[in-house]
């Protein structure tokens, strides 16, 4: 997939910048209970350590060549490489981790539809820019549609829902995500896009290591079985590698307002795993939520976000 993707760095195609999105969607739709399921033994500071260090380890071989790039890139964006890695990569894993240890599943898919409706209010304070009437109705329908699915179609669910302190948690990890969305138009183009991830992702792991210092010294060093480590290695390579490269592409190419809407469809892919893996019965509350959430997505991709084109790497200058 990165060869794939190293393909896309001369075209702009709309297509391709969907079908990605989906896709990471459709990958995150399934980080959730595969990691929901690790965090019952193992720490969040261990599963986030073990998420990016797999994930960065695979994508070295790839990036080796770009080693002097990433050096002269950091040497003159030193403030927006920290801080994309602090917003979108290993500390944001951990956060979101510390909250889903303690968190529920109904919540967590709730708070997943907090991410396109923050984007929109980021991009209004930090560009300036106002929601256009079909983004508004769409991300309106794809909201709706999340909250039907979520609630079962019973609105006593969502009336009688309380936030504990993990809840809060995950939703400031959700916020900090949206403000990753935002920012990540800002990110330098002097690297290819696996490049920049493993440039990011880098520091963004070197944050972390304190905090598993600490946990391993407290707890002892995790001796990881087959089963987990296969999990764990799952999550680094689908909803963490592939994924950030195919959302930072789409980013580059759609914009963040138009790729935030796509976080909608992550517990629309909860909820078909769910019913195909763990045979939940499909209600009629799912299909006229699905249908929402399509048509919600579908409306807010109409028109194009002409400032947030992707544009290829370029030679760093001398």
């Amino acid at each position: 997939m990165i060869l794939v993707l190293s393909s896309f760095k001369n075209t702009s195609s709309r297509g391709w910048a969907y079908l990605s999105l989906v896709s990471t969607a459709m990958f995150w739709g399934s980080n959730a209970v595969v990691a929901r399921g690790l965090l019952n033994e193992l720490s969040p500071a261990t599963l986030a350590f073990l998420r990016w260090g797999i994930a960065l380890a695979a994508l070295a071989p790839f990036v080796w060549h770009e080693r002097h790039a990433m050096i002269s890139v950091l040497k003159r964006h030193p403030k927006i490489m920290l801080c994309l890695g602090a917003t979108g990569f290993a500390p944001n894993a951990l956060l979101s981790y510390f909250g889903l240890r303690g968190s529920t599943a109904i919540l967590m898919g709730l708070m997943n539809s907090v991410v396109p409706v923050m984007v929109l209010l980021i991009v209004a304070l930090w560009a300036k820019r106002l929601p256009k009437r079909l983004e508004a109705i769409g991300m309106t329908l794809s909201f709706l549609g999340v909250i039907g699915i979520l609630i079962r179609g019973d609105v006593h669910v969502l009336v009688n829902l309380h936030l504990s302190g993990f809840d809060l948690l995950v939703l400031l990890g959700l916020i900090v995500w949206a403000f990753y969305t935002v920012i990540l138009i800002e990110r330098p183009r002097d690297l290819t896009l696996p490049g920049f991830t493993f440039l990011a992702g880098i520091l963004g792991f070197i944050m972390i290591l304190p905090f598993v210092i600490f946990d391993w010294a407290g707890n002892g060093i995790p001796h990881l079985s087959a089963h987990q480590f296969g999990l764990a290695f799952y999550i680094a390579l689908a909803p963490t590698l592939l994924s950030m490269l195919l959302f930072n592409f789409a980013v580059a190419v759609v914009g963040p307002v138009q790729s935030g809407i796509f976080t909608h469809l992550v517990p629309l892919f909860s909820a078909v795993f769910a019913t195909v893996f763990i045979h939940e019965s499909l209600h009629v509350y799912h299909v006229v939520g699905f249908v929402l959430i399509v048509s919600g997505a579908i409306l807010c991709c109409f028109k194009r976000e002409a400032s947030m084109v992707y544009r290829p790497p370029q030679k760093p200058t001398p």
